[in-house]
């Protein structure tokens, strides 16, 4: 249809719609592409949710067994500070375990001085004391294996695993 105005004649808007459906597709397409693209970057980038894993210390420790004393000592040699409630420590000898918490009467815990200590905290030239008699482990063989864990409590990590 042809629509006469002014001695000129006009097509009717929508006769030819092929650039037009082109153009649209495009804009679709180009929709599309977006709207994918940041749905996976708010999935990827987003952090909600998540959970932090707990902090690990990291710590520098040296043991030490005197068998006919029947203690295990061990040592802060450098690293960060731990606090006592969140160590627990566990001997095997021959496949026979003991954990040994802070808390324990077999425990004694002295600073940097080589005094006992009622700090909270085991940092840097501290030392653990633990008296093994009268625990399920024996350690007064000279051929026995025994290994040693100090585990962070709070992460349920091993920060130092030994033979002593």
């Amino acid at each position: 249809m042809t629509v006469i105005v002014e001695g000129k004649k006009y097509r009717e808007l929508f006769q030819d719609c092929k650039a037009v459906s082109e153009t649209i597709g495009q804009v679709l397409m180009v929709a599309v592409v977006v709207l994918a693209f940041s749905s996976i970057a708010v999935t990827v980038f987003s952090d909600g949710g998540a959970v932090k894993p707990p902090h690990i210390p990291r710590t520098d420790l040296q043991q030490s067994i005197d068998r006919s004393g029947e203690t295990v000592q061990i040592f802060h040699s450098g690293g960060e500070a731990i606090d006592l409630e969140d160590i627990k420590i566990i001997l095997s000898v021959n496949g026979t375990q003991a954990e040994f918490n802070m808390s324990d009467p077999s425990v004694t815990f002295y600073d940097a001085k080589g005094e006992t200590s009622s700090d909270d905290v085991f940092m840097l030239g501290d030392s653990i004391l633990i008296n093994t008699r009268g625990s399920a482990v024996n350690i007064t063989d000279e051929n026995a294996i025994i290994d040693f864990y100090f585990v962070h409590t709070e992460s349920n990590q091993v920060i130092k695993k030994g033979i002593l």
